[in-house]
């Protein structure tokens, strides 16, 4: 490392030679290739990514690596968000602020932007034992919360926000599966969709996520534990949607669990949170009175049917499917839920009650009266499709696996899976609750009402009559259809 000298990213000015900086990564995009045909040599395809570098509280700057599609493609793989690495001999210009290409690309503190390209500067890890002092910055903001906003401040002034950036701080409450597309250029592309709040008002936020770096840690997000700060979430007009709404634009800056006390704060308001499945006219059905029967792609067509604004699609159905998996084996506490026995809010992990001033328990006139519950996934498949992330939740749960919560939670992880083993990969007679997606919240709720084997000498001829006399309409739901 002859003739390079390291550089604190405060120190940096356009044109420096022979610089070395280190620090950790705190955002990625993904890599791009450009086709060899729009290059100037036309001597193969090339490939750039660009990421963000953070070495102090306060200091941050933007590094794009250009290359052959080997090189970028490897370094890309290689490091990750949360990765400590040494840049080596980039090339050092001033940014211009007027640059559309500062629209693409997170806000930083540095006057300058470092280009590494092949041939002439590095990017390998930073191993030395300095490594520890660079991690605790992946928590910080990387600018003042000064501009701080609501979700309620933010949905009260959706126009008058219109294509400008906010800062907002959320915690997760909801996890999609990863998705694909393919473009209108023919390239398969991947998203993620997530859900959150703020305790400010009880309207949730959807955001999607393009980034791949983003897509696998959001995987790892615990629904009301994780805390996000969006530091330039974009507010636009959505085509798709016809309305305007809350987005994370490639400016945007994504900081988990940030440490700072706002995030405890807003952590612990949103423990009271319970985005009622069951609000309004909705009751749960008996399971023994449901005649109806469905496949899953039926029921995915009852779901995409057109609504007028406001209505939410809602129904019981018996589904013949097998059971792929249920997420007993699961280590997340989440599955498991105390709950106040009086007012049935979420009674927080530090707590003894559910502060819930409303409730005889919350304010202290009672003695507080606590149960546990389950909270399970359950995966199902039929010969028509799956449905992933079915509600196995409360009494429901314990009845269809035979134990009480307390039970369970005392069981080792054989006995969960033996559990698992009573219904994985049988098929089953299941009752559905089914309430379809409103606007404030997209998403298909699966509500398991129960769970009954499909014995081997059920006569198939009779399901299937069953099934034609549904399609035909002449099984008729009561309240439910």
């Amino acid at each position: 490392m002859s003739g390079v000298h390291k550089q604190a990213l405060k120190s940096l000015q356009p044109g420096m030679q022979n610089v070395f900086v280190i620090g950790i990564i705190v955002n990625s995009f993904n890599m791009k290739i450009i086709d060899a045909t729009r290059t100037r040599f036309n001597i193969g395809n090339r490939g750039v990514w660009t990421f963000t570098l953070r070495d102090s509280e306060e200091d941050s700057i933007n590094v794009t690596v250009w290359g052959t599609e080997q090189f970028v493609k490897k370094l890309s793989s290689n490091f990750h968000i949360g990765s400590v690495v040494e840049v080596i001999n980039p090339k050092v210009t001033e940014r211009r602020l007027e640059d559309r290409n500062e629209l693409f690309v997170p806000q930083v503190s540095s006057p300058c932007s470092l280009t590494v390209n092949e041939g002439n500067a590095l990017v390998q890890s930073h191993d030395a034992p300095t490594r520890a002092a660079y991690e605790p910055l992946l928590m910080l903001p990387i600018k003042n919360l000064t501009e701080l906003r609501t979700l309620q401040s933010i949905f009260e002034n959706l126009e008058a926000l219109r294509d400008q950036y906010v800062d907002v701080l959320v915690v997760v409450t909801f996890i999609s599966d990863v998705r694909k597309v393919i473009t209108r250029d023919g390239r398969n592309i991947q998203f993620r969709n997530f859900e959150a709040v703020d305790g400010s008002t009880d309207k949730v936020v959807s955001l999607l996520l393009w980034e791949n770096e983003w897509i696998e840690r959001a995987a790892l997000w615990e629904p009301k534990r994780t805390v996000l700060l969006l530091n330039d979430a974009r507010i636009v007009y959505d085509n798709f949607k016809k309305k305007t709404v809350l987005s994370i634009a490639r400016k945007t800056m994504i900081i988990e669990n940030p440490n700072i006390p706002q995030t405890t704060t807003i952590r612990n308001a949103v423990q009271y949170y319970e985005h009622d499945i069951m609000s309004g006219d909705f009751v749960t059905p008996n399971p023994d009175t449901i005649t109806n029967v469905m496949t899953i792609q039926e029921i995915s067509n009852k779901l995409n049917m057109k609504l007028k604004e406001g209505e939410r699609i809602q129904f019981a159905t018996i589904l013949k499917a097998y059971v792929m998996d249920i997420n007993v084996e699961c280590i997340s506490p989440g599955i498991l839920t105390t709950r106040c026995a009086l007012c049935k809010k979420i009674v927080p992990d530090n707590q003894d009650s559910c502060m819930n001033l409303e409730c005889p328990a919350g304010n202290g006139t009672r003695v507080p009266m606590n149960v546990m519950s389950l909270n399970l996934k359950v995966n199902l498949r039929d010969d028509t499709g799956y449905l992933i992330g079915c509600r196995l939740v409360g009494e429901v749960a314990e009845r269809v696996l035979g134990c009480t919560a307390n039970e369970f939670q005392t069981m080792i992880l054989p006995q969960r899976t033996e559990l698992k083993w009573k219904y994985a990969l049988e098929k089953c007679d299941i009752r559905l609750h089914v309430l379809g997606p409103t606007s404030t919240f997209p998403n298909a709720i699966y509500n398991i009402l129960s769970i009954c084997r499909i014995e081997e000498n059920v006569e198939e001829d009779e399901i299937k009559d069953v099934n034609d006399q549904s399609i035909n309409g002449n099984v008729v739901l009561n309240d439910w259809n």
